[in-house]
């Protein structure tokens, strides 16, 4: 981007803020003089407070709040408190000021009665859940999610007027997409999707566009996340599409901005990702909204390595960490801080980068770590337990009602009863012992369980501490070919890092799900091995099977030897059509893993001189393959592993 774009483009987004800012102030200025001609006080608080919450909340906005709480002292009515407190608690919020905001929404909890304010304890609950979530504490935002669901659940919206049922809807719609994002971050996927999925059809049907344009960049998120670039890009671009349509408020529309950038900086397009990226940076700066502009400046400290930008990528960085820090959000800490090491890395600076690595780890660690994922899940099954004992006393009311319609049969009905009571006794007895026996056996499950994701976790911690021994051993040594072999081992223990990380982090604690496990694997080699200016690109064709670790460890080891060796001998001179092919599925009673590339190819065998060679022979004998190799001069080789020892779970 040349000098002068980038000048146009500061100079822009400052004229549309400021001009934004004084549209801004006339009609908060214009809504303090309106309220006061109402008769009615809720009224008047409740014009403040949503106006409010259509301006984002944003700093100018305080004074209607104040207006608001200000009136409610005056009447001192828990109603106009409750409300009150809820938006002073959401503009905190907002600002990045959690402590403040997780205050205030407590004293509006305590004003609220169920009976007339239905559903403000859903919705502050909603945005405490989101305040444990910036601070890193997981379970505890689940929870509070879940509890938010069990309120809204608790409505009857039989007895709910047109526009009641409208506002339930879209607050099981917010609701839906708040659910989605924690089983984003929590890399179940799948469970996000279907969240996703249902709150965008709710803002569909309700034609909330501004909200379905939020959903569906959320969504953009998770396949970023999964590493389908495109797609997420088409989802950011088709939200930002929605929030124009529904006259989204800047901010909101920044967002979209920020979102497309990153997904641009991700397929290296840099020009379009410094151009959103820029316009959302500056926005925020000049908004002060301190998180927000955190995310801008990570994905441009990012985006500055990638193009080797370095001194740009530690100011950004350093800056995002400073602010990160000072908000207390240990999530952006910790993309600051795996930033600010590569980074560092990058120009020789191995302490500082090792010490960014160490701060990104443990705050990583600290989010997700095996105590957590056991909260998680027992919030889960608590939501459920809980939602199956209110239908039983449900059912339970409905017999009792019944039973007194047929009261005129009170002797054939105590007769039944008693015969009843007998059957019932011994199966009561019998349902007992079986209750404590299976009460036993998930206590002792649990206890192997988390034993064994324990166990996963140090081998992982292990392995980490032998490939970080390796990376800094090769930072000093001097012989060429010593620092390709050490490197080459590094490789090899990475792959078996991955293995034990996705064990400790999923629920299947002794299956690994291939195409998961490839796709981080092959990425992980692909970018440690770019060493030419024109990077080669690759594809993955991976049918998701879940085997056991004794066959993934040796097909992953001998993965990375056949991607490594293709990367080094294979391309003489790169092109853009230089590409590698990876392909693993299941062919009758046989897995086939096909390494392929349209590389320069050779005559001849494989000589079985190098390591790798009698590494990839050695594991192949364990695994009962064989490997083969079809090659032409100038038209590329064909590597294939033919498994037929492996447990598929």
């Amino acid at each position: 981007m040349k000098f002068y774009s980038l000048f146009f483009l500061l100079c822009f987004s400052t004229l549309v803020y400021a001009q934004y800012s004084t549209d801004k102030q006339k009609i908060i200025d214009s809504l303090v003089n309106i309220v006061d001609t109402y008769d009615d006080d809720f009224e008047k608080i409740r014009v403040l407070t949503s106006n409010a919450g259509k301006l984002r909340y944003s700093k100018d906005t305080r004074v209607l709040i104040d207006k608001a709480i200000e009136i409610s002292k005056a009447n001192n009515d828990n109603k106009q408190f409750a409300n009150s407190y809820y938006s002073l608690g959401n503009y905190f919020y907002y600002n990045s000021q959690l402590d403040s905001s997780d205050y205030y929404l407590d004293k509006s909890i305590t004003h609220i009665n169920d009976a007339t304010m239905p559903f403000l304890r859903a919705t502050s609950l909603m945005t405490k859940s989101g305040i444990y979530k910036k601070q890193g504490n997981i379970p505890l935002a689940l929870a509070t999610a879940l509890n938010s669901k069990k309120a809204l659940d608790k409505i009857d919206t039989l007895n709910l007027d047109e526009s009641q049922r409208r506002k339930f809807n879209g607050e099981s719609c917010v609701l839906n997409n708040l659910l989605a994002n924690f089983y984003n971050q929590m890399k179940e996927f799948d469970k996000a999707s279907i969240y996703y999925d249902n709150a965008y059809q709710g803002a569909i049907a309700l034609k909330s566009y501004v909200n379905a344009g939020i959903i569906i960049s959320n969504k953009g998120e998770m396949l970023l996340n999964q590493g389908d670039n495109q797609k997420a890009l088409d989802h950011f671009e088709e939200g930002k599409i929605f929030k124009e349509k529904g006259k989204a408020p800047i901010r909101s529309l920044m967002n979209s901005s920020l979102n497309i950038g990153n997904a641009h900086s991700k397929l290296k397009n840099y020009d379009e990702a410094l151009t959103n990226l820029y316009e959302a940076h500056n926005y925020y700066e000049k908004a002060a909204i301190s998180e927000n502009l955190t995310i801008a400046k990570n994905y441009l400290g990012n985006l500055f390595i990638e193009t080797e930008n370095y001194d740009l990528a530690i100011k950004n960085c350093n800056e995002a960490k400073d602010i990160a820090l000072k908000i207390g959000n240990i999530e952006l800490t910790s993309e600051a801080c795996e930033c600010l090491a590569k980074a560092y890395k990058a120009t020789g600076k191995y302490n500082l980068a090792l010490e960014n690595y160490e701060l990104y780890t443990k705050a990583n660690d600290s989010i997700f770590n095996a105590n957590n994922i056991k909260k998680q899940t027992q919030q889960e099954m608590q939501y459920e337990f809980n939602k199956t004992e209110e239908l039983n006393a449900v059912a339970l009311q409905a017999k009792e009602k019944q039973s007194k319609l047929y009261s005129y049969l009170a002797a054939l009905g105590l007769l039944l009863v008693l015969v009843l009571s007998f059957f019932f006794y011994k199966n009561k007895k019998q349902s007992n012992k079986l209750s404590k026996q299976k009460k036993l056996l998930e206590a002792s499950v649990d206890e192997k369980n988390i034993l064994l994701k324990e166990t996963h976790h140090r081998v992982k911690n292990s392995f980490q501490i032998v490939s970080s021994l390796l990376y800094l051993q090769s930072e000093n040594v001097e012989d060429k070919e010593a620092k390709i072999a050490i490197k080459e081992a590094e490789n090899r223990v990475r792959s078996m890092v991955l293995i034990h990380q996705r064990l400790y982090n999923k629920d299947e604690l002794i299956g690994i799900n291939t195409k998961d496990y490839f796709n981080d694997l092959v990425t992980d080699i692909f970018e440690s091995h770019q060493f030419k200016s024109q990077p080669i690109s690759y594809e993955l064709d991976i049918e998701p099977l879940v085997l056991d670790i004794e066959t993934t460890t040796p097909i992953g080891l001998i993965l990375n030897e056949l991607i490594v060796n293709t990367l080094k001998h294979a391309f003489d001179e790169v092109t853009e059509e230089s590409k590698i092919i990876i392909k693993f599925y299941k062919d009758a009673e046989n897995l086939i893993l096909n390494v392929i590339d349209n590389g320069k190819g050779f005559e001849g065998e494989i000589k079985n001189t190098s390591f790798g060679i009698t590494l990839m022979k050695a594991l192949s004998k364990k695994l009962k393959a064989s490997l083969n190799y079809q090659s032409e001069i100038q038209k590329g080789t064909i590597a294939t592993l033919k498994i037929t020892k492996y447990n598929l779970l």
